[in-house]
């Protein structure tokens, strides 16, 4: 009985210890080009089989919301309203329809800043990487801008009954400003409802962290050297369960080869041009991934003063601006929180 009675521990306690090990969470990873950019997801599962079947769900959620979105992609449903500006409204994805909506949400709240009207603009500089165009090496004159710029107003983008129009036939819209960020959002949603409680996903540069690590460490993330040619961090920030977001003008740009100048993809709506100004990036640490999307893009082309001043009113988003003069600006929230790791840039505030 005795021996029976040892067995029988014995058998539990290695069930016990086997069913731990099992339990122990391992690192799954994929990477893949999706939305005209290098995507990354891990997540930490108690199952590599499960975890490599949740990576495949979130990146057939991202290329689901690609097929509907990209300015690039023949059919989509981007891709049919710009066909029928100015012929008739278009009907399209509740999905979309919803990202529109928040993209005029948005034109509000940065007061033009960040426009989805900018599609012809964005074609016309052919630098964007889902723009419809090939790229160039040469500047647009300022006859075709000016063009350009007067068919980027969204007062002429009608929605009504589920259905889209631009009434003007010379007006494109383009969504990508907002939809990485937005898929960002929808993958990581797709983690947690498999329950993946680590992890990150990057497409991009739009960058969300799931919780903190499995042994409790937060997520070391960095901002990089604005510099062209640049490969190192020059701040650290710990995260978790939070979006972080660089928008600069190091990272798509084209130099015209007669005149040696570089344009980037920023384009300001008001010049029709890339917006030039103090700043060289714009990170923004919020809580979704479409909130950073939106508002590196508008707070780059606000600049430095109106952009801080602009994130400090905003609730649980942070900002972390570096001007061409190598110096870093924080909003209050983070100001405590980042690490300064390069000392050839200095912290301003």
């Amino acid at each position: 009985m005795n021996k029976f009675k040892l067995l029988l521990i014995l058998l539990i306690l290695s069930l016990f210890l086997t069913s731990c090990k099992e339990r122990t969470p391992e690192l799954v990873r994929e990477n893949q080009f999706v939305l005209g950019t290098f995507g990354q997801i891990q997540a930490y599962s108690t199952s590599t089989k499960k975890g490599n079947e949740t990576l495949t769900m979130a990146y057939q959620r991202i290329h689901e919301i690609e097929n509907k979105m990209s300015v690039a992609i023949e059919g989509s449903d981007v891709d049919r309203i710009n066909k029928k500006a100015g012929i008739e409204p278009v009907e399209i994805s509740q999905e979309t329809l919803g990202v529109i909506q928040e993209g005029l949400e948005y034109y509000q709240m940065t007061e033009g800043a960040f426009n989805i009207g900018l599609g012809r603009l964005i074609d016309l500089w052919g630098i964007s990487i889902e723009s419809a165009v090939a790229p160039t090496t040469k500047p647009p004159s300022e006859e075709e801008i000016q063009l350009a710029k007067a068919h980027i107003d969204l007062q002429q983008l009608e929605i009504n009954n589920g259905q889209v129009f631009i009434k003007d036939s010379g007006m494109t819209i383009d969504l990508g400003g907002i939809a990485k960020g937005y898929a960002v959002d929808e993958a990581v949603r797709v983690l947690k409802e498999a329950g993946v409680e680590s992890g990150f996903v990057n497409l991009g540069g739009d960058i969300y962290v799931l919780g903190p690590k499995p042994d409790g460490t937060l997520w070391k993330m960095g901002v990089q050297n604005p510099e062209l040619g640049a490969t190192n961090v020059i701040i650290k920030i710990e995260l978790a369960n939070r979006s972080i977001v660089t928008s600069g003008d190091y990272q798509r740009y084209f130099i015209d080869e007669e005149t040696n100048q570089r344009y980037h993809h920023i384009l300001d709506p008001e010049t029709g041009y890339p917006t030039d100004n103090e700043l060289t990036s714009v990170t923004i640490i919020s809580n979704t991934s479409i909130e950073g999307d939106v508002w590196s893009t508008a707070i780059f082309i606000m600049g430095l003063e109106e952009g801080l001043e602009t994130l400090e009113t905003l609730p649980d988003v942070e900002g972390i601006l570096v001007t061409k003069d190598k110096k870093v600006y924080t909003t209050s929230g983070i100001s405590n929180e980042i690490e300064l790791l390069d000392t050839s840039f200095t912290l301003a505030n």
